[in-house]
C-alpha cells in the first residue's frame, strides 16, 4: 500500500513541475520579437470570389505595318527616330503605328507623318513595219516618202518614238497589166512565073512565133511585047504575115520597212509615308531624405472601407489589438493539448507499476505459504495468514 501511494506522489509530482514549465513556454515570445504583447497580428484571408460570365467582346483584326526603313539621329543632345513605310495597294496608312514608346531611356513621340508618291515605268522594244505604195522601185524616189522617225503607241498603252532602218525597205511589184498587140512580118518571094496566091507560103516563123499570110503585093519585073501587049517575064511576091502579141506592164510597187525602237509606259507608282518621332529623355523623380517614412507599414483601412475594399484573393494582414482575455484563451487551449496527453501517460505508467507489485506481492505470499521455515514455526493452527486457500 505505500507503494501504491508513493507513485501516486511521484505522478502529482511530476504534473506540477510539467506545468508551469509549459505555462511559461506559451507566455513567453520567441527570439528576437520585441512587439507589444497587447498587439497580435492576425492573417485574415479573403478567398477571390468566382468571376461572373462575361461575354468576351469581338476583338477587330489587328493590321501589321513594318517599316521599311528606321533611322535615328542625334543633335545638339536632342534625338529623334524617322520610320519610312513602303506601303501596297492593301495597305492602309491610318494602320501606321501612332503610339509612344519608349527606347535607351527616352520617350519618343509622333510629331508629323509625311506622304510622298514615286511614278514607276516600265519599257519595251518595238518593231513596227510600215508600208507604201509607190509607182517606182528607185530607192531615191522612195526614200523621200520614208519619215526618219515614226510617233508609236501600241495596244497596250506603251508610246515611244520609232527610228526608219533603211537597211530594212523591201520593195515589190504591187501588180502587173497585160495587152495585146499585131505583130507585122514581111517577105518577098521574086522570080515567080505568076502571080498566083499559091506559089507563096500561108504561115512564117519568126523567133519562135507564127506568123499568118495577111496580103500579098505582087510586082512584074522585064516586061516583054507579045502581039502588041507587053508581058512580064516573072512575078516578085511581096507577102505580109501578122501575129498577136502580148505585153505585161507594171502597175505599181509596195515598199515596206521597219521602224525600230523602244517604248515607255507610266505604272501606278508606290507611296511612301514618313513618321518623325521626336525623343524626350526620361529623368528619374529625387525623392527628399526628409520626406522618406522609416515607420513601418501599417494599414489604416477603416471596418467600411476594408467591408467596401474588392476581394484579391491574396492574404490581407491588419494589426488589431486583442484583450487579454482572448490571449489567455488561446495560451490555455493550447496548454491543455500537451498536458492531457502527458497526464495520460503518467496514468499508464502509475498502473503498469501498481499491476507488477500486486503480482509481486502475490508471488511472495505463495512463497511463504511453502516455505519449510515458516512452518516448522507454525503451531500447526489453520489461522494461519500466510495459508493460500484455494
Amino acid at each position: 500500500m505505500k507503494r501504491i501511494i508513493s507513485v501516486f506522489c511521484l505522478a502529482f509530482i511530476l504534473l506540477s513541475s510539467v506545468v508551469p514549465v509549459l505555462a511559461l513556454a506559451a507566455d513567453s515570445e520567441p527570439e528576437g520579437n520585441t512587439a507589444d504583447p497587447s498587439n497580435v497580428t492576425i492573417t485574415v484571408v479573403i478567398p477571390e470570389p468566382a468571376p461572373a460570365p462575361v461575354s468576351e467582346p469581338s476583338v477587330p483584326a489587328f493590321i501589321n505595318v513594318y517599316p521599311s526603313d528606321v533611322t535615328e539621329t542625334r543633335e545638339n543632345g536632342g534625338r529623334q527616330i524617322v520610320k519610312t513605310y513602303d506601303l501596297n495597294a492593301d495597305e492602309n496608312p491610318a494602320d501606321i503605328p501612332r503610339e509612344d514608346f519608349e527606347r535607351d531611356g527616352w520617350r519618343y513621340t509622333l510629331t508629323d507623318i509625311t506622304r510622298r508618291e514615286t511614278a514607276a515605268a516600265d519599257t519595251r522594244e518595238r518593231i513596227e513595219v510600215v508600208t507604201v505604195n509607190t509607182d517606182t522601185k528607185e530607192l531615191e524616189a522612195i526614200l523621200p516618202l520614208l519619215a526618219p522617225t515614226l510617233e508609236f503607241t501600241d495596244e497596250d498603252g506603251y508610246i515611244g518614238i520609232l527610228t526608219l532602218d533603211i537597211a530594212s525597205i523591201k520593195v515589190e511589184a504591187a501588180g502587173t497589166k497585160t495587152s495585146s498587140y499585131t505583130m507585122t512580118v514581111t517577105r518577098e518571094y521574086p522570080h515567080l512565073s505568076s502571080n498566083d496566091t499559091a506559089l507563096v507560103p500561108k504561115t512564117v516563123e519568126e523567133k519562135g512565133k507564127t506568123y499568118a499570110l495577111a496580103d500579098i503585093d505582087w510586082r512584074a519585073g522585064n516586061t516583054v511585047a507579045v502581039d502588041y501587049d507587053s508581058l512580064p517575064e516573072y512575078f516578085t511576091a511581096v507577102a505580109n504575115y501578122t501575129a498577136t502579141g502580148t505585153s505585161t506592164k507594171v502597175t505599181g510597187y509596195t515598199t515596206t520597212a521597219e521602224y525600230a525602237g523602244s517604248l515607255t509606259k507610266l505604272l501606278q507608282g508606290r507611296t511612301f509615308y514618313t513618321a518623325y518621332f521626336l525623343g524626350t529623355e526620361i529623368v528619374p523623380e529625387k525623392i527628399p531624405l526628409d520626406v522618406v517614412d522609416e515607420t513601418p507599414s501599417v494599414s489604416q483601412e477603416t471596418p467600411e472601407q476594408a467591408a467596401t475594399a474588392e476581394p484579391t484573393g491574396a492574404p490581407i494582414t491588419t494589426t488589431e489589438p486583442v484583450i487579454d482575455s482572448d490571449i489567455t484563451k488561446q495560451n490555455h487551449s493550447g496548454e491543455w493539448l500537451v498536458i492531457i496527453p502527458f497526464v495520460g501517460i503518467v496514468c499508464g505508467v502509475a498502473y503498469y507499476f501498481i499491476k507488477k507489485m500486486r503480482k509481486k506481492k502475490e508471488e511472495t505470499t505463495i512463497e511463504k505459504t511453502h516455505n519449510p521455515a515458516v512452518d516448522a514455526g507454525d503451531d500447526g493452527g489453520n489461522d494461519c495468514p500466510y495459508t493460500r486457500r484455494d
